[in-house]
């Protein structure tokens, strides 16, 4: 009789960003409002410093604020790869552990699903009927993948990054749809980033003493 071994409820993912926000959830105008300044002469250092502030946002929430293209790879479906345990019963280890039949997308707030494609064992590709297969889940944050009744995880066979998953994440495509206390953090971080430049500036410092921190742990999804 084989050993069952330990149900893995964590893998490896990797994490990229395919597509850039369009726009930024805070414009030139309204951070150089914030910050009354008037003349033009550093608009460029301005409108970098936006960006930066929505990105170190994003990174330190895990929330995507303007729509923008993401690629999750992963080695293998929840839950698979267990091995069987000979002799007690015919059926995978999953069904005496419970294994989960749904997949949570890093980045959110999730709007869609692009494509999901899958590998073999000689990384050919193919690309999975998301509709015949999965129910999209935008209203849990995290988004998820949940396998539709009766339907099975797609066979992906590569050992590594079998499964890549493209997705778009964000609140809209829009500056107004993003939540104001988020489109004020961006211009907290933004101006202190501003004010103590040639200070080092830590990220993580800039967070907390420009107050943006305390914003954005209103909107992050603890994971246990």
């Amino acid at each position: 009789m084989s050993l069952r071994p330990a149900v893995h409820l964590y893998q490896y993912e990797g994490s990229v960003i395919i597509d850039e926000p369009s726009i930024e959830p805070v414009t030139l105008a309204e951070l150089k409002a914030h910050l009354r300044i008037d003349d033009t002469s550093e608009d460029t250092y301005l409108t970098a410093l936006i960006t930066e502030a929505r990105a170190e946002i994003e990174q330190a929430s895990g929330l995507s604020l303007i729509r923008q293209k993401w690629r999750l790879t992963i080695d293998q479906w929840p839950g698979a790869r267990q091995e069987w345990w000979d002799g007690v019963r015919d059926g995978h280890i999953n069904m005496l552990y419970g294994a989960p039949a749904d997949l949570h997308l890093p980045r959110y707030p999730l709007i869609e699903i692009d494509s999901v494609t899958v590998f073999d064992e000689d990384s050919t590709s193919a690309v999975v009927n998301v509709g015949n297969t999965f129910d999209v889940d935008t209203n849990q944050q995290p988004g998820r993948l949940a396998l539709q009744s009766g339907a099975t995880w797609p066979i992906a066979l590569r050992p590594t990054n079998a499964i890549q998953i493209d997705y778009y994440a964000g609140y809209g495509a829009l500056a107004v749809d993003v939540p104001a206390p988020l489109k004020r953090a961006v211009r907290s971080l933004a101006a202190y980033f501003y004010s103590h430049r040639g200070d080092g500036c830590d990220p993580v410092e800039a967070m907390a003493m420009s107050g943006a921190a305390s914003v954005i742990n209103r909107y992050r999804t603890a994971r246990i």
